[in-house]
């Protein structure tokens, strides 16, 4: 019987596999939050400024993956913070033009902020890689 290694199939399926996981996690992650923000958001009324909860999954995702990711799923959150967060919702179009404003700070926020992540983790990851 002919294994699967000694073919050389098993090397580029892991290498697919190895990007796939970080991508499904941080979509599943951002999707997680989406509900869960969108269940405080009809039961409790919640804030037009649910967008800067996006923030903290996208920390998170710049912490453990990496910055294009990371960067991938801020741009996510733009449309369904206001889609589903905004007025009026489940639109894309805004009553109050600063809520567009909202959108832009948050973009801004998370851009520096991913970026001073990857700064700090940097070093981290890779004194790991060498050891």
């Amino acid at each position: 019987m002919v294994s699967i290694r000694a073919c050389g199939w098993a090397e580029p399926n892991m290498r697919v596999l190895k990007g796939i996981i970080p991508v499904a996690v941080s979509l599943t992650l951002m999707w997680a939050v989406t509900v869960m923000l969108w269940h405080v958001h009809v039961t409790i009324g919640g804030s037009t400024h649910l967008v800067y909860v996006y923030l903290f999954p996208v920390a998170l995702i710049a912490a453990l993956y990496n910055g294009r990711i990371a960067l991938f799923c801020a741009l996510l959150a733009l449309p369904c913070a206001d889609y589903f967060f905004q007025e009026p919702i489940y639109s894309l179009l805004n009553d109050d033009p600063r809520e567009y404003g909202d959108l832009i700070w948050f973009a801004l926020l998370a851009a520096t902020g991913i970026k001073f992540i990857r700064v700090l983790v940097g070093p981290a990851q890779s004194l790991r890689e060498e050891h």
